[in-house]
């Protein structure tokens, strides 16, 4: 186990004063490693739970999340790109980017670029747009 995984399973185990270990063994190693899909019946006393002992299982949970990267952004990356990000750390991934159309018949690199990606709406994929303002 990693320093950090460690200390998460302290500070929980000392949350719930070591009295119940197999709802403890459940909650941090099966249900936060996975962050299975809570069921709405299920939300409201998720949250409560969450909200014992000032919060701090919202923070572990949040902690809890890999924040690894899944897909390519090379079109964000690229050298004719950069300067059309607003901020470095929030780029477009390559499979859900949205392309500018072009008219020119010889387009310049990059010039269907925008930091922008298509995002799905409930039963309606690409539904949305989120870009950086």
């Amino acid at each position: 186990m990693r320093a950090k995984e460690s200390e998460i399973s302290a500070a929980l185990w000392a949350l719930w004063g070591g009295k119940d270990f197999t709802y403890f063994f459940y909650y941090v190693y099966v249900a936060m490693v996975s962050h299975p899909a809570i069921g709405i019946t299920d939300l409201s006393s998720h949250i409560t739970r969450l909200k014992s002992n000032d919060c701090q299982l919202f923070s572990v949970e949040y902690e809890s999340i890999d924040p690894g990267q899944q897909f390519t952004w090379e079109a964000s990356s690229a050298d004719e790109n950069k300067h059309k990000n607003r901020y470095a750390n929030v780029i477009a991934y390559d499979h859900s980017r949205v392309k500018l159309d072009s008219f020119d018949p010889f387009p310049l690199p990059g010039s269907d670029y925008i930091n922008a990606n298509f995002i799905d709406g409930y039963c309606r994929p690409n539904a949305y747009i989120a870009t950086q303002v």
